[in-house]
């Protein structure tokens, strides 16, 4: 019998995921993360999933709050200890997790789970009474890089003419800084807000940016390219233990023959790797090569750098009350609208 206790400290926590080996999992279930969304406004449950008293799981639940509706979302989790109990841990603990949401009036409960997507697992979920999500909340389909390959090996395996603009950006005394400082960050956002208008997509308000810094301090990475004195590229990485996160970029590139975005992306691969990461997750992707998706000119330049994708499930939800229809409709008008659609269970 599965049982659900909260965990109050961070260490317990976090080591339950540094001590296993997940073939996925990402800064979204750390205990950061949940501080971060506590910062936010949301109130966050930490659980730990218990068997014969032994810790087997972590299961965060983030009580979302909108203008209409409640729900419950478990990001990137639950993280189970042997993935092939998945299911059977999940069905044991949903009668909790039902009261969890009645407690606070939820009207469904999403999970973003940190498996891959197959039809296998789409059909348990199925057996659960889940659905498909209207709309994704993170990166399901993403592209990773193994950091373990030596930096030569790792430059070797990008194209000839990608490697071009590299090698052509040190040659031009291209400036790279890594570092947190105020005048940093206020350029990333800076950036970050004029790029969003320019290329349409979504913007993370300033207080988010900020407030990720502040929770995540030691853990993230800025990276900027600038020649002549004017920045052309920068971003912020995210580490959690062996994984980097490529999370925020923006760029205004006025040197397009040795475009300084491919120097940064290197650059900060490189900062991961000595950072001791085993793995670069360049997070969201489009699901195929399609021009039309809406993030298909960003997921072009991030599969030059080699890696792999990895495909987890599309969100699913349970629903509990009437109430999560009109949710429904809204999101799936929202998805429509930005032209969003979704890799099918393989």
């Amino acid at each position: 019998m599965y049982k659900l206790k909260e965990i109050q400290e961070k260490e317990i926590w976090n080591n339950f995921i540094f001590e296993n080996e997940f073939e996925f999992y990402s800064f979204l279930a750390s205990w950061e993360w949940s501080d971060f969304q506590e910062k936010s406004g949301n109130k966050i449950l930490r659980y730990g999933i218990n068997n014969k008293d032994k810790l087997v799981g972590i299961l965060p639940l983030i009580i979302k709050k909108a203008k209409r509706w409640i729900y419950l979302f478990a990001p990137h989790t639950p993280l189970i200890k042997k993935v092939e109990d998945f299911f059977i841990v999940l069905k044991n603990i949903l009668k909790k997790i039902k009261i969890i949401w009645k407690e606070n009036k939820a009207n469904f409960i999403r999970f973003n789970s940190p498996i891959k997507n197959t039809r296998e697992n789409k059909q348990n979920f199925k057996r659960l009474g889940f659905i498909n999500a209207p709309m994704h909340e993170h990166a399901e389909d993403t592209h990773l890089l193994d950091l373990t390959k030596s930096n030569e090996e790792l430059l070797r395996n990008i194209k000839k003419k990608d490697r071009y603009y590299i090698n052509r950006a040190i040659k031009e005394w291209v400036k790279i800084r890594i570092d947190n400082k105020e005048d940093h960050i206020e350029t990333l956002i800076a950036m970050h807000f004029s790029h969003a208008e320019k290329v349409w997509y979504h913007k993370f308000p300033r207080n988010f940016i900020i407030d990720l810094y502040k929770v995540f301090w030691n853990n993230i990475s800025t990276v900027s390219a600038s020649y002549n004195n004017t920045v052309e590229s920068i971003l912020m990485t995210i580490k959690f233990w062996k994984v980097c996160v490529y999370y925020i970029a923006s760029s205004s590139i006025i040197n397009k023959k040795f475009s300084p975005n491919y120097l940064c992306q290197w650059e900060a691969i490189k900062k991961a790797k000595n950072d001791g990461c085993k793995i670069y997750n360049f997070w969201g992707v489009s699901p195929d090569l399609n021009p039309i998706h809406p993030i298909s000119w960003v997921t072009k330049f991030k599969r030059k750098f080699w890696g792999y994708d990895y495909s987890l499930l599309h969100a699913q939800d349970l629903i509990v009350s009437p109430k999560y229809w009109f949710n429904w409709l809204i999101e799936t008008i929202r998805r429509k609208k930005r032209g969003y659609y979704y890799k099918k269970p393989e």
